[in-house]
Protein backbone atom coordinates (compact mmCIF):
# COMPACT_ATOMS: atom_id res chain seq x y z
CA UNK A 1 0.00 0.00 0.00
CA UNK A 2 1.58 3.21 -0.93
CA UNK A 3 2.48 5.58 1.91
CA UNK A 4 0.01 8.56 2.52
CA UNK A 5 0.79 12.03 0.78
CA UNK A 6 1.01 15.17 3.19
CA UNK A 7 -2.66 15.75 2.10
CA UNK A 8 -3.87 12.65 3.29
CA UNK A 9 -2.36 13.08 6.42
CA UNK A 10 -3.62 16.82 6.83
CA UNK A 11 -7.10 15.22 5.88
CA UNK A 12 -6.75 12.55 9.00
CA UNK A 13 -6.12 15.57 11.34
CA UNK A 14 -8.77 17.34 10.60
CA UNK A 15 -10.87 14.93 11.18
CA UNK A 16 -9.71 14.13 14.83
CA UNK A 17 -9.48 18.56 15.41
CA UNK A 18 -13.43 17.98 16.77
CA UNK A 19 -12.31 15.35 19.43
CA UNK A 20 -9.03 16.73 20.34
CA UNK A 21 -11.07 20.40 20.96
CA UNK A 22 -13.16 18.87 23.22
CA UNK A 23 -10.61 16.81 24.68
CA UNK A 24 -8.33 20.54 25.65
CA UNK A 25 -9.76 21.23 28.90
CA UNK A 26 -9.33 17.40 30.45
CA UNK A 27 -5.70 17.87 28.90
CA UNK A 28 -4.93 20.37 30.74
CA UNK A 29 -6.83 19.09 34.29
CA UNK A 30 -4.49 16.14 33.55
CA UNK A 31 -1.38 17.75 32.85
CA UNK A 32 -0.86 15.04 30.13
CA UNK A 33 -2.31 13.85 27.27
CA UNK A 34 -5.43 11.88 27.35
CA UNK A 35 -5.30 8.09 26.13
CA UNK A 36 -7.50 8.59 23.85
CA UNK A 37 -5.75 11.18 21.91
CA UNK A 38 -2.37 9.28 21.44
CA UNK A 39 -4.34 6.36 20.44
CA UNK A 40 -6.17 8.69 18.00
CA UNK A 41 -2.99 9.46 16.79
CA UNK A 42 -1.27 6.59 16.83
CA UNK A 43 -4.39 5.39 14.56
CA UNK A 44 -3.90 7.94 12.08
CA UNK A 45 -0.96 7.55 11.46
CA UNK A 46 0.45 10.72 12.36
CA UNK A 47 3.76 9.62 14.62
CA UNK A 48 5.06 7.58 11.74
CA UNK A 49 6.10 10.68 9.60
CA UNK A 50 9.33 10.16 10.17
CA UNK A 51 10.04 6.49 11.20
CA UNK A 52 12.37 5.11 8.34
CA UNK A 53 10.01 3.08 5.49
CA UNK A 54 12.03 -0.14 5.94
CA UNK A 55 10.20 -0.44 9.57
CA UNK A 56 6.99 1.12 7.60
CA UNK A 57 6.84 4.60 8.57
CA UNK A 58 6.64 7.32 5.98
CA UNK A 59 10.00 8.98 6.13
CA UNK A 60 8.41 12.48 5.19
CA UNK A 61 9.98 15.72 3.74
CA UNK A 62 11.03 17.80 7.04
CA UNK A 63 9.40 20.87 7.81
CA UNK A 64 6.25 20.86 5.15
CA UNK A 65 4.56 18.22 7.42
CA UNK A 66 5.29 19.64 10.87
CA UNK A 67 3.68 23.25 9.21
CA UNK A 68 0.94 21.17 7.66
CA UNK A 69 -0.34 19.19 11.01
CA UNK A 70 0.52 22.28 13.61
CA UNK A 71 -2.33 24.12 11.54
CA UNK A 72 -4.92 21.40 12.63
CA UNK A 73 -3.98 20.29 15.93
CA UNK A 74 -2.34 22.93 17.83
CA UNK A 75 -5.22 25.09 16.59
CA UNK A 76 -7.71 22.37 18.04
CA UNK A 77 -5.42 22.13 20.87
CA UNK A 78 -1.99 23.56 21.65
CA UNK A 79 -0.87 20.70 24.03
CA UNK A 80 -2.03 18.13 21.28
CA UNK A 81 -0.31 20.16 18.25
CA UNK A 82 2.97 20.15 20.76
CA UNK A 83 3.01 16.29 21.51
CA UNK A 84 2.36 15.10 18.49
CA UNK A 85 5.21 17.33 16.35
CA UNK A 86 7.62 16.04 19.38
CA UNK A 87 6.95 12.70 20.08
CA UNK A 88 7.35 12.37 16.03
CA UNK A 89 10.36 13.96 15.53
CA UNK A 90 12.35 11.81 18.16
CA UNK A 91 11.59 9.15 15.25
CA UNK A 92 13.75 11.51 13.03
CA UNK A 93 16.19 11.30 15.67
CA UNK A 94 16.48 7.28 16.40
CA UNK A 95 16.68 6.91 12.20
CA UNK A 96 20.21 8.51 12.60
CA UNK A 97 21.47 5.92 15.31
CA UNK A 98 22.91 2.95 14.64
CA UNK A 99 21.08 -0.10 12.95
CA UNK A 100 20.76 -2.40 16.42
CA UNK A 101 19.31 0.61 17.93
CA UNK A 102 16.30 0.57 15.47
CA UNK A 103 16.12 -2.79 15.44
CA UNK A 104 14.98 -2.54 19.14
CA UNK A 105 12.79 0.18 18.80
CA UNK A 106 10.42 -0.60 16.07
CA UNK A 107 11.26 -4.14 15.16
CA UNK A 108 8.07 -5.22 16.08
CA UNK A 109 5.97 -1.89 16.03
CA UNK A 110 6.23 0.79 13.78
CA UNK A 111 3.89 2.79 16.14
CA UNK A 112 6.64 2.46 19.22
CA UNK A 113 6.31 6.03 20.81
CA UNK A 114 9.63 8.03 21.77
CA UNK A 115 10.20 10.42 24.26
CA UNK A 116 13.20 12.67 25.02
CA UNK A 117 14.66 14.68 27.92
CA UNK A 118 17.62 16.72 26.71
CA UNK A 119 18.28 18.29 29.81
CA UNK A 120 20.10 16.88 32.66
CA UNK A 121 19.93 18.55 36.43
CA UNK A 122 21.53 16.00 38.33
CA UNK A 123 22.00 13.63 35.08
CA UNK A 124 25.45 12.28 34.38
CA UNK A 125 27.17 9.38 32.72
CA UNK A 126 29.98 7.31 33.56
CA UNK A 127 32.10 4.87 31.10
CA UNK A 128 31.38 1.35 31.21
CA UNK A 129 32.83 -1.73 29.25
CA UNK A 130 30.87 -1.36 26.20
CA UNK A 131 28.88 1.61 26.54
CA UNK A 132 27.96 4.11 29.56
CA UNK A 133 26.15 3.78 32.85
CA UNK A 134 23.39 6.82 32.92
CA UNK A 135 22.21 8.20 36.63
CA UNK A 136 20.24 10.87 37.77
CA UNK A 137 17.39 13.15 36.41
CA UNK A 138 16.61 14.70 33.26
CA UNK A 139 14.21 17.53 32.65
CA UNK A 140 11.06 18.34 30.15
CA UNK A 141 9.89 14.55 28.44
CA UNK A 142 7.06 15.90 26.47
CA UNK A 143 4.54 13.49 26.02
CA UNK A 144 7.01 10.79 27.97
CA UNK A 145 3.58 8.77 30.03
CA UNK A 146 2.81 7.22 26.35
CA UNK A 147 6.62 6.44 25.96
CA UNK A 148 8.19 2.78 25.64
CA UNK A 149 11.72 4.34 24.80
CA UNK A 150 12.99 7.36 25.52
CA UNK A 151 16.10 9.80 24.36
CA UNK A 152 18.46 11.88 26.80
CA UNK A 153 21.43 13.85 26.07
CA UNK A 154 24.55 13.69 28.41
CA UNK A 155 27.92 14.45 28.15
CA UNK A 156 30.63 12.33 27.64
CA UNK A 157 34.58 12.64 27.82
CA UNK A 158 36.33 12.93 23.97
CA UNK A 159 39.44 13.43 22.21
CA UNK A 160 38.07 16.78 21.34
CA UNK A 161 36.95 17.26 25.54
CA UNK A 162 33.20 16.97 26.36
CA UNK A 163 30.82 15.85 23.77
CA UNK A 164 27.15 15.52 24.24
CA UNK A 165 25.92 12.13 22.82
CA UNK A 166 21.80 11.19 22.84
CA UNK A 167 21.41 7.85 24.65
CA UNK A 168 18.27 5.48 24.34
CA UNK A 169 17.04 3.68 27.16
CA UNK A 170 13.80 1.29 27.29
CA UNK A 171 10.73 1.73 29.64
CA UNK A 172 12.46 -0.33 32.46
CA UNK A 173 15.61 2.33 32.57
CA UNK A 174 13.87 5.13 33.73
CA UNK A 175 10.45 6.29 36.19
CA UNK A 176 8.11 9.44 35.14
CA UNK A 177 8.57 11.77 37.74
CA UNK A 178 5.33 14.09 38.15
CA UNK A 179 6.85 17.77 38.04
CA UNK A 180 4.73 19.37 35.37
CA UNK A 181 2.57 22.45 36.68
CA UNK A 182 2.79 25.29 33.81
CA UNK A 183 0.60 27.94 32.60
CA UNK A 184 1.16 27.34 29.11
CA UNK A 185 1.03 23.80 27.33
CA UNK A 186 -0.32 22.39 30.42
CA UNK A 187 -1.46 19.32 29.13
CA UNK A 188 1.59 18.10 27.55
CA UNK A 189 3.27 15.95 30.40
CA UNK A 190 6.74 17.62 29.57
CA UNK A 191 8.37 16.45 33.20
CA UNK A 192 11.25 15.34 34.46
CA UNK A 193 12.32 11.31 34.38
CA UNK A 194 14.47 9.63 36.57
CA UNK A 195 17.67 7.01 35.02
CA UNK A 196 18.68 4.87 37.84
CA UNK A 197 22.17 3.48 36.98
CA UNK A 198 20.88 1.82 33.36
CA UNK A 199 23.51 0.85 31.31
CA UNK A 200 23.52 2.01 27.70
CA UNK A 201 25.62 0.21 24.44
CA UNK A 202 27.40 1.94 22.01
CA UNK A 203 25.06 0.95 19.60
CA UNK A 204 22.29 2.79 21.21
CA UNK A 205 24.14 6.27 21.50
CA UNK A 206 24.53 8.87 18.88
CA UNK A 207 27.42 11.62 19.25
CA UNK A 208 25.44 14.22 18.50
CA UNK A 209 28.30 17.10 17.06
CA UNK A 210 28.36 14.41 14.23
CA UNK A 211 24.72 15.65 13.27
CA UNK A 212 25.54 18.06 11.49
CA UNK A 213 24.69 17.04 7.65
CA UNK A 214 27.79 14.59 7.74
CA UNK A 215 26.55 10.53 6.94
CA UNK A 216 25.14 9.57 10.13
CA UNK A 217 24.84 5.61 11.72
CA UNK A 218 21.28 5.67 10.70
CA UNK A 219 21.76 6.77 7.07
CA UNK A 220 23.63 4.30 5.87
CA UNK A 221 20.38 2.24 6.30
CA UNK A 222 17.61 4.57 5.80
CA UNK A 223 17.75 6.06 1.97
CA UNK A 224 15.95 9.34 2.91
CA UNK A 225 17.74 12.58 3.17
CA UNK A 226 15.97 13.51 6.37
CA UNK A 227 18.66 11.75 8.38
CA UNK A 228 21.73 13.13 7.12
CA UNK A 229 20.34 16.65 7.94
CA UNK A 230 22.40 18.91 9.75
CA UNK A 231 20.07 18.44 13.47
CA UNK A 232 20.19 21.56 15.19
CA UNK A 233 19.81 23.93 12.25
CA UNK A 234 16.62 22.36 11.53
CA UNK A 235 15.61 21.17 15.09
CA UNK A 236 13.36 23.97 16.21
CA UNK A 237 10.30 23.04 13.33
CA UNK A 238 9.32 20.63 15.67
CA UNK A 239 9.05 23.22 18.50
CA UNK A 240 8.15 25.97 16.35
CA UNK A 241 5.53 25.20 14.10
CA UNK A 242 2.82 24.77 16.84
CA UNK A 243 3.35 28.06 17.55
CA UNK A 244 1.57 28.04 13.93
CA UNK A 245 -1.32 26.65 15.01
CA UNK A 246 -2.30 28.62 18.50
CA UNK A 247 -2.28 31.99 16.86
CA UNK A 248 -4.51 30.68 14.45
CA UNK A 249 -6.75 29.65 17.26
CA UNK A 250 -6.72 32.97 19.15
CA UNK A 251 -7.21 34.85 15.75
CA UNK A 252 -10.25 32.59 14.90
CA UNK A 253 -11.78 32.87 18.55
CA UNK A 254 -10.90 36.67 18.51
CA UNK A 255 -12.69 37.01 15.41
CA UNK A 256 -15.64 34.96 16.59
CA UNK A 257 -15.87 36.92 20.01
CA UNK A 258 -15.95 40.33 18.39
CA UNK A 259 -18.01 38.94 15.49
CA UNK A 260 -21.06 38.44 18.83
CA UNK A 261 -20.51 41.75 20.12
CA UNK A 262 -23.70 44.22 19.94
CA UNK A 263 -20.75 47.47 18.67
CA UNK A 264 -19.30 45.14 15.69
CA UNK A 265 -20.33 47.32 12.85
CA UNK A 266 -18.08 50.22 14.72
CA UNK A 267 -15.65 48.21 16.30
CA UNK A 268 -13.11 49.80 14.00
CA UNK A 269 -10.10 49.34 16.73
CA UNK A 270 -10.76 45.69 16.61
CA UNK A 271 -11.12 45.21 13.18
CA UNK A 272 -7.49 46.69 12.73
CA UNK A 273 -6.44 44.49 15.15
CA UNK A 274 -8.06 41.57 13.52
CA UNK A 275 -6.54 42.22 10.27
CA UNK A 276 -2.66 43.10 11.48
CA UNK A 277 -2.74 40.22 13.34
CA UNK A 278 -4.26 37.99 10.51
CA UNK A 279 -1.38 39.33 7.91
CA UNK A 280 1.44 39.05 10.54
CA UNK A 281 0.31 35.27 11.18
CA UNK A 282 0.56 34.48 7.19
CA UNK A 283 3.50 36.50 6.54
CA UNK A 284 5.63 34.33 9.60
CA UNK A 285 3.95 31.16 7.74
CA UNK A 286 4.76 31.97 4.62
CA UNK A 287 8.68 32.33 5.27
CA UNK A 288 9.14 29.01 7.32
CA UNK A 289 7.24 27.37 4.19
CA UNK A 290 10.03 28.84 1.69
CA UNK A 291 12.63 27.78 4.14
CA UNK A 292 11.38 24.55 4.21
CA UNK A 293 11.38 24.11 -0.01
CA UNK A 294 15.27 25.15 0.49
CA UNK A 295 16.20 22.82 3.68
CA UNK A 296 15.04 19.24 1.58
CA UNK A 297 15.96 20.94 -1.65
CA UNK A 298 19.26 21.26 -0.07
CA UNK A 299 18.95 18.17 1.97
CA UNK A 300 18.91 16.25 -0.62
CA UNK A 301 22.06 17.20 -2.77
CA UNK A 302 23.73 15.39 -0.15
CA UNK A 303 26.33 17.97 -0.06
CA UNK A 304 27.41 20.23 3.27
CA UNK A 305 25.06 23.61 4.02
CA UNK A 306 26.72 26.58 4.17
CA UNK A 307 26.59 27.85 7.82
CA UNK A 308 24.94 30.81 7.64
CA UNK A 309 21.61 29.17 5.80
CA UNK A 310 21.56 27.21 8.54
CA UNK A 311 21.93 29.53 10.93
CA UNK A 312 19.24 31.75 8.64
CA UNK A 313 16.95 28.99 8.88
CA UNK A 314 17.19 28.63 13.11
CA UNK A 315 16.35 32.72 12.81
CA UNK A 316 13.84 32.63 10.77
CA UNK A 317 11.86 30.01 12.92
CA UNK A 318 12.52 31.90 16.01
CA UNK A 319 11.54 34.81 14.68
CA UNK A 320 7.94 33.45 13.41
CA UNK A 321 7.10 32.47 16.72
CA UNK A 322 7.90 35.63 17.78
CA UNK A 323 5.74 37.10 15.39
CA UNK A 324 3.05 34.79 16.36
CA UNK A 325 3.07 35.49 20.10
CA UNK A 326 3.00 39.21 19.16
CA UNK A 327 -0.26 39.06 16.97
CA UNK A 328 -1.94 37.29 20.04
CA UNK A 329 -0.94 40.11 22.00
CA UNK A 330 -2.15 42.33 19.96
CA UNK A 331 -5.87 40.84 20.47
CA UNK A 332 -5.32 40.00 24.32
CA UNK A 333 -5.01 43.18 24.91
CA UNK A 334 -8.27 44.09 24.00
CA UNK A 335 -10.62 40.99 25.22
CA UNK A 336 -12.43 42.25 27.64
CA UNK A 337 -12.66 40.56 31.29
CA UNK A 338 -14.50 37.10 29.68
CA UNK A 339 -11.02 37.03 27.66
CA UNK A 340 -9.05 36.53 30.48
CA UNK A 341 -10.85 32.99 31.93
CA UNK A 342 -8.88 30.07 31.86
CA UNK A 343 -10.98 28.17 30.26
CA UNK A 344 -11.68 30.79 27.06
CA UNK A 345 -9.36 29.11 24.02
CA UNK A 346 -8.44 32.53 23.51
CA UNK A 347 -6.50 32.95 26.82
CA UNK A 348 -5.06 28.77 26.33
CA UNK A 349 -3.94 29.87 23.30
CA UNK A 350 -2.14 32.96 24.78
CA UNK A 351 -0.83 30.78 27.60
CA UNK A 352 0.28 28.23 25.22
CA UNK A 353 2.41 29.68 22.37
CA UNK A 354 4.13 32.04 25.14
CA UNK A 355 5.06 28.71 26.24
CA UNK A 356 6.47 27.67 23.35
CA UNK A 357 8.72 30.68 22.64
CA UNK A 358 10.21 30.04 26.47
CA UNK A 359 11.62 27.01 24.48
CA UNK A 360 15.79 27.87 24.91
CA UNK A 361 15.82 26.65 20.93
CA UNK A 362 13.53 29.57 20.11
CA UNK A 363 14.05 32.15 22.32
CA UNK A 364 15.18 35.47 20.47
CA UNK A 365 18.29 36.15 22.17
CA UNK A 366 19.49 33.18 21.65
CA UNK A 367 19.15 32.44 18.07
CA UNK A 368 19.37 35.75 16.34
CA UNK A 369 23.06 36.36 17.33
CA UNK A 370 24.34 33.73 15.26
CA UNK A 371 23.17 34.69 12.04
CA UNK A 372 24.22 38.47 12.79
CA UNK A 373 27.64 37.43 13.55
CA UNK A 374 28.14 35.43 10.62
CA UNK A 375 26.65 38.69 8.49
CA UNK A 376 29.69 40.57 10.23
CA UNK A 377 32.54 37.85 9.59
CA UNK A 378 32.75 36.31 13.10
CA UNK A 379 32.45 33.71 14.05
CA UNK A 380 29.18 31.78 15.14
CA UNK A 381 29.72 31.75 18.80
CA UNK A 382 27.49 33.96 20.92
CA UNK A 383 28.97 36.86 22.46
CA UNK A 384 30.53 35.26 25.63
CA UNK A 385 31.98 33.08 23.59
CA UNK A 386 30.21 29.95 23.93
CA UNK A 387 29.49 28.24 20.58
CA UNK A 388 25.89 27.93 18.66
CA UNK A 389 25.32 25.05 17.27
CA UNK A 390 24.22 25.40 13.62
Amino acid sequence: MAAPTLEDLVEQARALAPNIRDRAAQAEQLRRMPDETVAELIEAGLLRIFVPERYGGYEMDYGPIQLALSRELAKACGSTGWVQSVLACHAWIVGMFPEAAQDAVWGGDPDTIIASAFAPSTGKAQAADGGWVLDGEWQFSSGVHHASWIVVMAGMPGPEGLQMHFCLLPRKDFDVLDRWYAPGLKGTGSTDVHVNQAFVPKDFMLNVSQADGRPTPGSAVNRGHIYRLPLWSVFSYNIGCPGLGMALAGLEEYIRQTASRPDKETALGRQSRISESAAEIDAAEALLWADTREINGLGKLGRAIDVQIRARWRRNVSWAVGVWTRALDRLIGSVGAHGLKEDNPLQRAFRDIHAVGNHTGLVWDNQAPGWARLAMGLDHGNPRGLPLPV
